[in-house]
């Protein structure tokens, strides 16, 4: 008697564990899901769009040039529009001014999306100073 009621112990552990892991890679594959929705910010039309919106823009001082990326950190508020902007890596005073100047008169962008919800987010973009 006592080894069917083992037996009918360990049969019961064996199937609740088994239920318990087929539960948690469920939760996992929805919290997957849910990632997936979650969206970055970026400019319209995408990073093509961004690149070219800056070399048409993006005016080059004529004295104290130098080539090279000036990197600039920027906040994207939840309704489009871009502040806070700080130099995380620059070049000089007059390259690092045209920079941000350029980044400063982007359209709108479009937020990033969080759990469904439009969230503020950090982005930082790369501006390249170049001989062409």
């Amino acid at each position: 008697m006592k080894t069917i009621q083992l037996i009918l112990f360990f049969s019961l552990f064996i199937s609740l564990t088994n239920y318990s892991s087929a539960s948690k890679t469920n939760q996992i594959k929805i919290e997957k899901a849910n990632l997936e929705e979650d969206k970055k910010a970026q400019f319209p039309g995408g990073k093509e769009k961004m690149n070219e919106w800056i070399k048409d823009n993006l005016r080059t001082p004529k004295e104290n040039i130098r080539y090279g990326i000036v990197r600039i950190e920027f906040t994207v508020k939840k309704n489009g529009r871009c502040t806070n902007y700080t130099i995380k890596k620059g070049l000089n005073e007059d390259m690092d001014f045209s920079a941000v100047e350029c980044l400063q008169g982007m359209p709108i962008w479009e937020p990033a999306i969080k759990d469904g919800k439009k969230v503020n987010s950090i982005v930082v973009i790369p501006v390249k100073f170049s001989g062409e």
